[in-house]
């Protein structure tokens, strides 16, 4: 009987261990946990790791407290893991290699009291300044940081974009900081980098749309009308995509140098500009391309459609139709992310071979308990501290009382 109830003992040990673990795990992933989307939220900025199914969004206002907003789950459900830096930040970009590496542009000011570039190494939660930050001006004030972007074959290398002030490339190995392309875009402001396959950065601004060629900067001059959207294939450098402030989309197979109309087979009403304020293209499927498009009524915009392609632009599904103004478009694992002033919406079919609403939970949140986390796991321990000795004591000190 003593050899069956050790066994019992040390079963309800182990059993109490693993429920509070498990506890403690889900307490660490629920904790902060703000809604099921992020409807009805102003998200700024939306930026996804190439190595999984995290993603994280920049808050400003909305139903929800502003800050730093995480899914591990490809966009079901979202947390805020934090304020953020301080500031409204404008922009975000992931490592491409290390998904709980973040970086985020906020606004500028003066070198002795502003900094608008910051790090996270631990998934949004905390937020450092950078060592080597952007130069100041002649008169003194770090440039807002406007456009981030990363390169998955340059995964020390970080682009940045400003307002007024260029680009830059920032060499995250070596501390280094250097101007990307010289001076040409310091009286603009760059509102989108895109990399390529080939290396290539280009700056979308509001002059238009820039390619750096090595020292310098070159405009693609070839577009009929002024570009407000650019996207490139991943596999192809040579073919990109340019939305335009009147007449719609384009397509380019031969890098920029000439240009093809795309048609949505959307009617253009006279006086009514059709705008396509945003793209993306899937980097796992080049023929996977969606559009958002806005109208142009008097000085302002309205919303308009997200439209779908599966064969390179050749035929468009719409999608949805859309209240406000899409300000940012992405395609991770086949699904469609648009982001606006409203919420950021999620479109698609899980691809096969996925489970959709199971995510792992991450045992490194034990590392650094929180709060909840840490009352949990003083109560397994205790209780299966209890389950193991604590009846034997217990009987012993009764046997000594009654004798």
């Amino acid at each position: 009987m003593g050899v069956l109830r050790s066994f019992i003992r040390i079963g309800l040990f182990a059993l109490i261990l693993a429920l509070g673990t498990a506890g403690a795990l889900v307490a660490g992933e629920t904790e902060g946990m703000a809604l099921v989307g992020l409807s009805g939220a102003s998200v700024q900025s939306v930026a996804a790791s190439s190595q999984g199914n995290v993603m994280y969004a920049a808050l400003t206002g909305g139903p929800q407290p502003a800050g730093i907003y995480r899914t591990d789950d490809s966009g079901r459900t979202w947390r805020v893991v934090s304020s953020g830096p301080g500031v409204a930040v404008n922009a975000l970009a992931v490592s491409p290699i290390h998904d709980a590496v973040v970086y985020a542009g906020t606004a500028g000011g003066p070198a002795a009291t502003a900094d608008s570039l910051w790090r996270s190494d631990n998934g949004g939660e905390t937020w450092h300044k950078f060592r080597v930050g952007l130069p100041a001006d002649a008169y003194g004030q770090v440039p807002a940081v406007t456009a981030l972007t990363m390169d998955p074959g340059q995964p020390d290398v970080l682009y940045v974009g400003t307002d007024g002030q260029g680009a830059y490339r920032f060499d995250l190995g070596r501390d280094i900081c250097e101007p990307l392309g010289g001076q040409s875009l310091y009286d603009g402001r760059i509102k989108g980098l895109v990399t390529g396959p080939d290396r290539r950065v280009f700056a979308l601004t509001n002059g238009g749309v820039f390619v750096s060629d090595g020292p310098a900067w070159r405009e693609l001059d070839t577009l009929p009308e002024l570009a407000v959207s650019l996207a490139v294939a991943a596999n192809d450098p040579q073919v990109l995509y340019a939305g335009g402030t009147s007449t719609g989309l384009y397509r380019s197979s031969d890098g920029g140098r000439n240009w093809q109309p795309v048609s949505l087979a959307v009617g253009i009403t006279r006086g009514v500009a059709l705008r396509i304020e945003a793209l993306a293209v899937d980097e796992h499927d080049a023929q996977h391309v969606v559009a958002a498009t806005a109208y142009g009524l008097g000085g302002g915009l309205a919303g308009g459609s997200i439209y779908e392609s599966q064969d390179a632009g050749e035929s468009w599904v719409r999608l949805t139709n859309t209240e406000s103004v899409v300000t940012q478009l992405s395609i991770e694992h086949g699904m469609v992310y648009a982001a606006s002033t409203t919420g950021l919406a999620r479109y698609g079919q899980q691809p096969r071979g996925t489970v959709p609403g199971i995510s792992l939970l991450d045992p490194g949140s034990l590392v650094n308990p929180s709060g909840p986390q840490l009352l949990i796991l003083v109560f397994t321990i205790s209780l299966a501290g209890l389950a193991l000795v604590g009846r034997t004591e217990w009987v012993a000190a009764r046997r000594r009382a009654g004798a």
